[in-house]
């Protein structure tokens, strides 16, 4: 959010006397004057009246930007028969990455190399073919200038023109087989555009029309998003260094939700408590929320509130560097340590994690209730992330275990997109034994 700093003209010595203004009125001009304060009074009372009769447009009765600048000025409406978590009112925002973490990333940018692991240069011409590859381009491919083999694996360092030529049907099919390897990184984890959000994050012009031609050249669909792999093919378009942060950081946006809970003067406290309870100091909350029903156009407050401590110190925020022995902050520590208050570093190992959530949970058909766990499973069963359920479709999750991901709240079908580059994973849910 851009705050402007307000200038002010410096004093003028010649219009003050001993630090005042000396004003001189005729007796026409005292009752035109006279009658321009009457109307401005006028004025400002109707201003304050309807601000308030409007529900207090831009603030609550607190002084806190309410729902009403979240949802970008829009009339909030209460909703009747409110589902147990509440009325959210929620806004859809692109969290950047701190400019010196996407430095560091651009300059450890690898080089684009396809691995095919356990095929030979031969097979590896049949899957292209299949994938729909040009023949000229697979001679070229696997040209000694662009292939080489590593015991079992073959290897291709395509050049711009190879990767150029891929049709966007044809790159989805290929890339989704290299994404079966996390060797080929930005296969396996692309960077993903869900709906029409490309255009929507180029909009504003930060990066030359012809470098986003030559991205959007890139893109590959898969159902109704678009993914990008190509990163250092793409970087070698850009030799201004400052543009090419311009646009990493653009890319490197991560889609977040930001939430809010609307109440109400008839807003029922507590069917609301018992929804966000889990063995939380829900006492604390609850006096806040009383007197928020006492504002007459009702208010609404961050959903912070109801988060466990571990939640709320992270949410929206980037973990440090880390060194070395530091737990892996991935998704599975996350998740696992949602409710705790001092997390258990445990949860980095997956070797006590799988036998803890056999041990404390029990899959349920699909997440309905604050706190069920959520993990997307690849085509093996394995799970490839995981994240807690809130509410409605919103999860809290970490996408990823390096530093330049961050906490954040996101809807689950876009969740299922982000992981979506090979096929789409399959969605299972667990549920607390104790709940």
């Amino acid at each position: 959010m851009a705050v402007k700093r307000m200038k002010h003209s410096p004093p003028d010595g010649k219009s003050s006397t001993n630090g005042g203004i000396l004003v001189q009125l005729s007796l026409v001009g005292l009752v035109i004057f006279s009658v321009a304060l009457v109307a401005a009074s006028g004025l400002i009372t109707y201003g304050l009246v309807a601000g308030r009769s409007r529900g207090n447009l831009e603030k609550g009765d607190t002084g806190i930007p309410n729902a009403q600048a979240l949802a970008g000025s829009r009339t909030i409406l209460e909703q009747k028969d409110p589902p147990p978590w509440g009325q959210f009112v929620t806004r859809d925002i692109d969290l950047e990455q701190p400019e010196e973490y996407v430095a560091f990333e651009l300059d450890k940018t690898p080089t684009e190399t396809w691995t095919f692991e356990g095929l030979t240069p031969e097979r590896v011409r049949g899957l292209m073919q299949s994938c729909g590859v040009a023949a000229k381009e697979i001679d070229r491919a696997l040209s000694p200038a662009l292939m080489s083999v590593s015991g079992a694996d073959t290897m291709i360092a395509p050049d711009d023109e190879l990767v150029f030529s891929l049709q966007p049907e044809t790159r989805a099919k290929l890339y989704a087989v290299l994404a079966h390897s996390d060797t080929n990184h930005f296969m396996h984890f692309p960077f993903c555009f869900v709906g029409r959000h490309f255009e929507e994050k180029f909009a504003d012009g930060q990066v030359r029309s012809s470098v986003v031609a030559s991205l959007k050249k890139l893109l590959y669909p898969r159902g109704d998003n678009q993914y990008f792999s190509d990163l250092e093919i793409l970087l070698r378009q850009v030799p201004d260094k400052n543009e090419r942060l311009r646009l990493l950081k653009i890319l490197s946006c991560q889609s977040a939700v930001m939430v809010r809970v609307r109440i109400w003067p008839d807003t029922d406290i507590d069917k609301l408590v018992g929804y966000w309870d889990r063995g939380l100091q829900m006492k604390d909350v609850r006096p806040l929320l009383e007197s928020f029903k006492r504002v007459p156009d009702g208010i609404s407050m961050s959903i912070l509130y109801f988060l466990p401590q571990f939640a709320r110190q992270r949410l929206y925020t980037f973990p440090q560097p880390s060194s070395a022995g530091d737990p892996v902050m991935d998704c599975h520590w996350s998740t696992m340590n949602f409710f705790n208050e001092v997390p258990d570093n445990r949860f980095s190992d997956p070797q006590f994690t799988t036998p803890y959530l056999k041990a404390n949970y029990y899959e349920i058909a699909r997440p309905t209730a604050y706190g069920d766990l959520v993990f997307l499973l690849n085509r093996d069963g394995n799970a490839i992330h995981s994240a807690v359920f809130l509410a409605d479709d919103l999860v809290f999750t970490k996408n990823g275990n390096n530093f330049s991901q961050p906490w954040m709240l996101m809807h689950l079908k876009d969740l299922v997109a982000e992981y979506s580059a090979e096929t789409e994973p399959r969605v299972v849910a667990y549920r607390n034994k104790k709940w």
